[in-house]
């Protein structure tokens, strides 16, 4: 019994030291996942798991000197790392806190664990996902004529009606996993909180190569976009999200709304491909394997996509890559993002999050939420510790925030005509002159502002901050502009301050408008004063 008690001790010491400092290379980086994963998101089962080996000795009878010493030893060290871990995912609690509250665009502050609607203490004290029981799970709906193209819808019995929709793309290397295993503690929240959740899976590699799993991600959100209403969702108010590869899928989806590749041909009826916003988990965000970004890691992912997933070489076939690589597919308009990775991750480099994160903030207009998990392993999510429950609440406050957007009504339509609109651009001289005749002077432009986000009312000085944040976006691309006003002679709308850009196109300038959560954007010529819809161009005026 002693020996056993050794032996097991000895593994926790040595998981524990995983969890905390993770190998990369040979059986150690092999090992580092599964070995590293119980231990990091267990350490108080750990605690008690030694504790309770100690207990049964005592009971059975202490060994000799030198092994009692050894056990001992192994006990001390093994409860000591598990307790820096148990602080360890306490304080990841402060670090989601922060780094929400200092992101550069749109600081989302985070609500305390007290403030959970489904969690509790005794919920993540066990870290067992169970499910709310009012929830309401309709299994294996159809979305497709394929075996694998079934999805699970989850609600309450007081969803609701037109309730915010989130849709989870679960992972597993795009070769396992299934809709029932990952995610379950955030979308109980979710759901809890009166958001329907749909959850599909998707058709897996080898025997079906890509991009048959983006084709059926993109079908589930059509779905969505078609049919949720008749659950009580509002197609317009979707957010996606996922893990691992399904953080890859999910991204992607968020990234292509204008691309039609992936596009069933039976959804034609579809027009609106577009998410409020993405959320990924320590996602595969970067799909070409550049050890730039990856770190020593990016061969075992070229081949595992060249073997299994692509099944063709990424040399001759680069286009492909970059096409399936959110990395890749960054712009302008991209919609708000969420991104959580750990730091410990030895299946996805911490690198590869930082990349993206960094040329999202470089690229796009929308806000990027980036929360980097210290000593978290890969797919920390699926038990509900109290690191779970902080990530959850930041995912919420990022998904809550970007699905606030009123629908575009008729009286939001003649708000933005014109006349009553009166629109002034500063000129050279440093006058402010009718928008034609400054089209006179300056060629024709674009104005757009970012006051007063989706025709909420903001104070003076939350608009003022937000055009600031434009302004420095706006000179950080080497835009030319100008400053306009646009006013209501009525007075039954403030002052709205903004920019008439120069030598930019209008889908430009409905790109950054789209960013910054307004319905139209002004195109001036010196003929005409026109207001185009943001989402689909037209003109409303």
């Amino acid at each position: 019994m002693a020996y056993f008690v050794a032996l097991v001790s000895a593994f926790l010491v040595l998981s524990a030291a995983t969890a905390l400092r993770p190998g990369r290379r040979g059986l150690s980086a092999i090992l580092a996942y599964p070995v590293g994963w119980a231990a990091g998101e267990l350490p108080v089962q750990g605690i008690i798991t030694q504790l309770a080996l100690l207990g049964l000795l005592a009971w059975w009878g202490w060994p000799n000197a030198w092994l009692a010493l050894l056990i001992d030893v192994l006990a001390t060290v093994a409860v000591v790392e598990n307790l820096v871990l148990v602080f360890i995912a306490f304080y990841s609690r402060r670090i989601v806190r922060r780094s929400m509250a200092r992101a550069p665009v749109a600081p989302l502050k985070i609500p305390h664990a007290r403030d959970d609607v489904f969690g509790s203490w005794w919920r993540t004290a066990m870290q067992f996902p169970f499910h709310p029981r009012d929830m309401q799970l309709v299994k294996n709906v159809v979305y497709g004529p394929l075996a694998r193209q079934r999805l699970d819808v989850w609600r309450t019995s007081t969803t609701p009606l037109h309730a915010p929709v989130v849709l989870y793309i679960h992972g597993g290397s795009w070769t396992m996993g299934d809709k029932r295993e990952q995610g379950r503690p955030m979308l109980h929240e979710f759901v809890r909180r009166g958001w329907i959740a749909v959850v599909p899976n998707y058709r897996l590699a080898p025997r079906n190569p890509w991009p048959a799993q983006a084709r059926d991600v993109t079908r589930a959100l059509g779905w969505v976009k078609k049919n949720v209403a008749s659950y009580g969702g509002d197609p317009e108010r979707v957010v996606i999200s996922g893990g691992s590869a399904g953080g890859q899928l999910a991204a992607l989806a968020a990234l292509s709304a204008n691309d039609p590749t992936w596009r069933p041909g039976d959804m034609a009826d579809v027009t609106d491909w577009s998410v409020r916003g993405a959320m990924a988990f320590y996602g595969v965000l970067e799909m070409i394997g550049d050890e730039s970004h990856w770190r020593g890691l990016g061969r075992g992912l070229r081949i595992l996509l060249e073997r299994r997933i692509v099944q063709v070489p990424y040399d001759g076939n680069e286009p492909l890559y970059r096409a399936m690589s959110p990395y890749d597919r960054i712009g302008v308009d991209a919609p708000p993002f969420f991104v959580v990775q750990g730091r410990n991750d030895t299946l996805v480099d911490v690198q590869v999050a930082r990349d993206f994160v960094a040329k999202f903030r470089a690229i796009a207009s929308a806000p990027m939420y980036y929360v980097e998990l210290p000593f978290t392993q890969h797919a920390f999510d699926i038990s509900a510790s109290p690191r779970t429950s902080a990530t959850t609440r930041a995912a919420v406050a990022f998904a809550e925030s970007v699905v606030t957007r009123p629908r575009l009504t008729a009286s939001l339509v003649k708000s933005y005509q014109v006349p009553p609109t009166e629109l002034v651009v500063r000129v050279s001289t440093g006058e402010w002159v009718g928008a034609r005749e400054a089209a006179r002077e300056l060629g024709p432009f674009t104005v757009l502002t970012s006051d007063n986000p989706f025709s909420n009312e903001l104070g003076a000085e939350a608009n003022a901050e937000r055009r600031s944040v434009l302004l420095a976006d706006l000179q950080r691309r080497g835009v030319r502009l100008r400053h306009s006003i646009g006013r209501d002679p009525t007075g039954t709308w403030p002052v709205e301050e903004g920019f008439a850009l120069l030598d930019q196109s209008v889908e430009f300038a409905r790109d950054l408008a789209r960013a910054w959560d307004q319905f139209a954007i002004y195109d001036v010529t010196e003929a005409h004063v026109l207001v185009r819809s943001v989402d689909t161009g037209e003109v409303l005026n």
